[in-house]
C-alpha cells in the first residue's frame, strides 16, 4: 500500500563534492575538513557535515547531508511535520507545541515560514504539472476567503473527469469582466470545449465569450427550483409537473414546462409597494427554466456544440457531468474547510501559495493527482 505522505529522510553524511568553485567557477574543490553539526530532527541529533575549498582562490563550501538546507539547523522532515499539523487544523502556536512535545523543538514563527515556503513550492509544481494539460471539461466555482476583515473571491478551476485542481486565482468578484477574462484565458490554455458551474448568473456571458458548451450544476439549480416553490402559495399540481420536468429532463418535462408558461403568460408584474402574486412567480420561474433548459440538459448531448468546417456534427469524446460535484469537493480539499478555521489571511501575496499548500496535503490524504508537498 502506497504511503499517503512521504516525509523526507535525512542523511548522517555526504559524500557530494561541489563541481566548481562558486567564486571562480574553476573545477578542483579540495576536501578541507569534516564537522558536526546540531540539528533538529525525529531521529537524528547531529549530522557530519564537509568543507571543501578551492585550490585556486581559497573560498570554502560546506555541504550538507540530503534533507538538510544549509545554514538551517531544522531538518526538512521536521519542517514537513510541522506544516502538516498546521494543515490538519492545528494553530500555528498549537503546532509548536506538539513539536515540542515530540522533542523536536521550533517556534510557531518558524512554521509561519516553513507555511509559505512549502506554499510557493507546492504553487510552482502544480502550475508545471498542468502547464501541458489538456482538459475538454473544466469545472468552475468561486469562495470567499478573509484578507484583513475584508472578503476576497478565490476562484477554481477543476478537471471534473480527476476531481484536479488545475487553476486557482484572486479574482476582484464573482461577477463581470474579471471572471469571464479567466474562463477564456482557461479555456484557450486548456483547449476546453464545456464548462460545468453553478447558477451564477455571471458564468452564462463568460461560457459565450469562450466558446464553450455550458453545463449547471443539477443539484444546484434543483435546489433553487425547490426554494422558489417552497413561497409560493398554493397550485399543488403546477409545482408537481415543475418537480418531475426537472427530475426526468426529458422532452415530455421540456413540453409541461412550455404549457405551464402559457397557462401564467398573462400574469401581471406587482406594482410598486406589492409583493408578486403566485402566478407571477410561477411565470417567471417556468422562463427562467425554459431559458436554462438546453444549459440543464447540455449533459445528455452526444455530438459537440459546432460542426467541423464540412458542416458535419463531431461526436462527443468527453463526458460532461451533470452536477459540479468535483469542484465543490476540490473547494473543500483547497482550504474552505481550513480556511474556516482561520481568522484570515494578512497578506495578500500569501493566499495562493497557502491555499495551493492545503490542496496539496489534502489531494494527497484524498488520492487525487496532486502531489507537491514537498520543500
Amino acid at each position: 500500500m502506497k504511503e499517503a505522505i512521504a516525509f523526507p529522510d535525512l542523511s548522517a553524511s555526504t559524500e557530494s563534492r561541489p563541481a566548481v568553485c562558486p567564486r571562480c567557477g574553476r573545477a578542483g574543490m579540495g576536501w578541507h575538513r569534516q564537522l558536526t553539526r546540531p540539528v533538529v530532527d525525529l531521529k537524528l541529533t547531529q549530522v557530519r557535515v564537509v568543507q571543501y575549498q578551492c585550490q585556486h582562490c581559497g573560498a570554502s563550501v560546506t555541504v550538507t547531508p540530503s534533507g538538510l538546507c544549509p545554514g538551517c539547523k531544522h531538518s526538512d522532515r521536521t519542517k514537513v511535520l510541522s506544516v502538516v499539523l498546521w494543515g490538519l487544523g492545528l494553530s500555528f502556536r498549537d503546532a509548536a507545541t506538539v513539536m515540542k512535545g515530540l522533542g523536536v523543538p521550533i517556534s510557531h514563527v518558524e512554521i509561519i515560514f516553513n507555511v509559505r515556503e512549502m506554499g510557493a513550492a507546492a504553487m510552482a509544481r502544480q502550475k508545471k504539472r498542468v502547464s501541458g494539460l489538456k482538459a475538454p471539461v473544466l469545472g468552475a466555482d468561486e469562495t470567499e476567503v478573509k484578507l484583513s476583515g475584508n472578503g476576497v473571491t478565490l476562484g477554481f478551476l477543476t478537471d471534473p473527469s480527476t476531481g484536479e485542481i488545475v487553476g486557482m486565482e484572486i479574482l476582484a468578484s464573482g461577477e463581470g469582466e474579471d471572471l469571464g477574462r479567466w474562463i477564456v484565458e482557461a479555456a484557450k490554455r486548456f483547449g476546453a470545449k464545456a464548462l460545468v458551474s453553478d447558477e451564477l448568473e455571471s458564468y452564462k456571458p463568460a461560457a459565450e465569450k469562450a466558446g464553450l458548451e455550458h453545463q449547471l450544476c443539477l443539484a444546484h439549480w434543483r435546489k433553487a427550483v425547490a426554494r422558489r416553490l417552497k413561497k409560493i402559495e398554493g397550485y399543488p399540481e403546477e409545482k408537481k409537473l415543475i418537480r418531475e420536468a426537472l427530475k426526468e429532463l426529458d422532452d415530455k418535462g421540456l413540453a409541461a414546462i412550455r404549457w405551464l408558461h402559457q397557462q401564467f403568460r398573462g400574469a401581471r408584474p406587482p406594482r410598486k409597494g406589492q409583493r408578486q402574486s403566485p402566478e407571477y412567480a410561477l411565470r417567471m420561474l417556468t422562463l427562467d427554466i425554459l431559458e436554462n433548459w438546453n444549459r440543464l440538459v447540455c449533459y445528455q448531448q452526444t455530438h459537440e456544440r459546432f460542426r467541423d468546417t464540412l458542416g458535419r456534427q463531431v461526436p462527443r469524446r468527453y463526458q460532461v457531468p451533470s452536477t459540479n460535484n468535483a469542484t465543490e469537493n476540490a473547494i473543500g480539499r483547497g482550504g474552505k474547510i481550513r480556511a474556516k478555521r482561520m481568522r484570515g489571511f494578512k497578506r495578500a501575496d500569501t493566499i495562493l501559495p497557502i491555499m495551493f499548500l492545503l490542496a496539496s496535503l489534502a489531494g494527497v490524504l484524498a488520492g487525487v493527482p496532486f502531489q507537491a508537498l514537498t520543500l
